[in-house]
């Protein structure tokens, strides 16, 4: 761990050398268009809520977003940590996972299903579980994104499939923000260190592109399970986590082609469920990919057509060891394989100023889904095979009715071969009050269906295939422009949730799959912004959420009632130098072992934009070392979440 921080700190005072060389210059042209992303929300262009750009405040449905700026500030380092500035969203972890729950729903277990993750638009659920990796494991690495959209709420009308509690699209920079060779070098306290490497370019003819590859590993990770016996305690420097990434872009005029792909070892000592007195490794290997190329065609002044094409890929490998009768241990290899195309069909029509058509089909062609349950990869438990095809019609038309208001409709119909058969509708309505002021209504309905695993592992227990959750939400939202620079808004929402899919993990081996109870779910969501002369800037966000079972009253398991968080941004006493604090709180959250008490906890750092093509940030996160449990497992095990930790960061423009 010293020899990284040597390491960084060397790099740390070259760059600081090299740059204070250089002559202070006028801002080129490169350099204005690297200024940061705007965050007007009144004016500021999203794509995420209706699958094309537009200014925010033409939007029926709210969208958030977390600037490349606030990424760099905060040193955020994962989706996860970027996910957990949105409102409404909590995250957690078990160290091998992140897990993501919206408005109070997540179920124990749930690889983030119930979220569309997008990554330029591009569908990166991968086609056995429907998982949406958040963690280390993301395609992407922080300083690669420009900003992140989050539109919470049913968006299965636009997207299908998944868009049940919203839907993350992850935007990446242009080559403008990455020209010349980048180095990212991070370490914190927790013995991990990430190293990235890009090249960007952008030239005059309207080539553009980068390439990026990195580099994290973590050592000696903490166990987060806070009754880890002895044995296990003793093996900590056996507990690692190692990927490597690979990610590039291109675009010219109005085509991108884009890839990425991430290798992961995943290494944790853990107790023999046989013997708790013996331990042994538990093993995971993970592999994923995906090409994309977008195209876009202006097919006169009012029409355009938009082409995206993908292919995925997504193989996981689990060793599990267990003890056999006669002593010795054995694995269970549990192997998954996914490969799936995607394709998307939109025709954008605006055959007069008050309308606007989008017209689309999508599909997804599942050519391989498989997963291999077998015994040291030997004596097989079970094997699954199978194909399927997914498509998707979709129509929005939006009717500027006024100046003042505006009524957005939109239907989908979503087809399988799986038989699955499902309507989604839209429907919302802008009111545009004053210049400052806005007030949105909007009804939605949005499905999940049952994922791969879910419908075999059913039929290999000779089980009835579980029914597509359902989801119908009512929502309004009021946003202002207030003086003395404020911006406020407030969503007040209630959903009312079917079939949702629940796993019994306990009644064999192979997990088994039912529709739980219907569920009531309704909060207010409310943030305020505020920005100074002076370069400082604050962010507040509130959430009371409440989701119930419908027959009982009874609250979900880890599903927070109140969530509360601020970010502040500070100018010191130099315009480079910025003081930056997050605070979040949260109210208790429920387990099968009973309540999880609330917390909260702040982060603060200190970030130094020494010049143009060096950034540099020191703070700790978990300042006060704030102790807190969360159980995202279907176990309800209370597992530790990250303590105190020092965290050092350097980006460094080098060409």
């Amino acid at each position: 761990m010293v020899t990284r921080y040597i390491v960084l700190i060397n790099a740390l005072v070259l760059s600081a050398i090299s740059m204070q060389l250089q002559a202070q210059q006028v801002p080129s042209l490169e350099e204005l268009l690297q200024q940061p992303t705007a965050t007007d929300p009144a004016r500021i262009e999203v794509s995420t809520s209706a699958r094309h750009a537009q200014s925010a405040g033409k939007s029926a449905q709210v969208t958030h977003i977390v600037t490349d700026e606030e990424i760099r500030r905060f040193n955020l380092r994962n989706l996860i940590e970027i996910l957990s500035f949105f409102p409404g969203l909590y995250v957690s972890s078990d160290t091998s996972y992140g897990y993501l729950s919206a408005r109070g729903i997540g179920r124990p277990g749930d690889y983030n299903s119930r979220i569309l993750l997008l990554v330029d638009g591009t569908r990166v659920n991968d086609n056995i579980y429907d998982a949406g990796m958040i963690g280390n494991n993301f395609y992407i690495d922080p300083q690669l994104i420009d900003r992140v959209e989050y539109s919470p709420g049913s968006g299965s009308a636009l997207y299908g499939n998944n868009a049940f509690l919203g839907v993350v699209n992850v935007i990446t920079k242009r080559g403008n923000k990455l020209q010349g060779g980048q180095l990212a070098l991070a370490a914190n306290q927790r013995d991990q260190l990430d190293l990235s490497l890009s090249y960007g370019i952008r030239h005059a003819s309207g080539h553009e592109g980068w390439v990026s590859l990195s580099r994290s590993q973590q050592d000696d990770i903490a166990f987060a399970d806070i009754n880890a016996p002895e044995p296990v305690l003793a093996q900590q420097t056996l507990n690692n986590d190692l990927n490597h990434k690979l990610a590039a872009s291109y675009r010219y005029r109005r085509l991108q082609l884009q890839m990425a792909g991430v290798s992961r070892t995943r290494e944790e000592p853990g107790a023999l469920m046989a013997d708790p007195s013996r331990s042994d490794i538990f093993k995971i290997k993970n592999r994923n990919y995906f090409i994309s190329l977008q195209h876009s065609h202006s097919l006169s002044d009012q029409a355009e057509l938009y082409t995206h094409l993908s292919t995925n890929g997504f193989d996981l490998t689990t060793f599990t060891p267990f003890i056999v009768p006669t002593g010795e241990i054995r694995r269970y290899h549990f192997d998954v394989t996914g490969r799936w195309t995607n394709l998307d069909l939109r025709l954008s029509y605006t055959p007069e100023p008050s309308h606007h058509l989008l017209f689309g089909i999508d599909g997804q062609h599942d050519q391989h889904q498989s997963y291999q349950f077998s015994i040291d990869d030997i004596i097989p438990v079970l094997a699954v095979s199978s194909k399927n095809n997914r498509i998707g019609l979709y129509l929005q038309h939006g009717w500027q009715i006024t100046d003042n208001h505006k009524f957005i409709s939109g239907f989908r119909y979503d087809y399988t071969e799986q038989n699955v058969r499902e309507f989604s509708p839209k429907f919302g309505w802008i009111w545009q009050l004053t210049n400052q002021q806005s007030v949105r209504v909007s009804y939605g309905t949005a499905f999940r269906a049952p994922n791969e695993y879910e419908q075999n592992s059913n039929l290999y227990n000779e089980l009835p295939v579980p029914e597509s959750e359902l989801i119908n939400t009512l929502e309004a939202n009021w946003q202002a422009q207030l003086a003395h620079s404020w911006s406020v808004s407030a969503t007040v929402y209630h959903s009312q949730v079917r079939n949702l899919i629940t796993g019994n993990y306990g009644a064999s081996a192979i997990v088994q799959f039912f529709n739980d109870r219907a569920v009531e779910a309704y909060g207010l969501e409310t943030t305020a912004t505020k920005t100074w002369q002076s370069g400082a800037t604050l962010q507040l966000s509130a959430s009371t959420q409440r989701a119930r079972y419908k027959n009982d009253q009874m609250g979900l398991t880890n599903s927070p009632e109140h969530l509360f968080k601020t970010q502040y941004s500070q100018p010191l006493w130099r315009d480079d130098l910025h003081l930056n604090w997050h605070m979040f709180a949260t109210s208790a959250r429920t387990s099968p072992r009973g309540q999880m008490p609330g917390y909260a906890r702040h982060d603060i750092l200190l970030s130094w934009q020494l010049n143009p093509k060096l950034h540099i940030v020191l703070g700790l996160k978990n300042v006060f070392d704030k102790a807190y449990v969360d159980a995202p497992l279907p176990t309800g095990v209370p597992l530790q979440q990250p303590e105190r930790s020092a965290e050092l960061s350097i980006n460094w423009n080098f060409l």
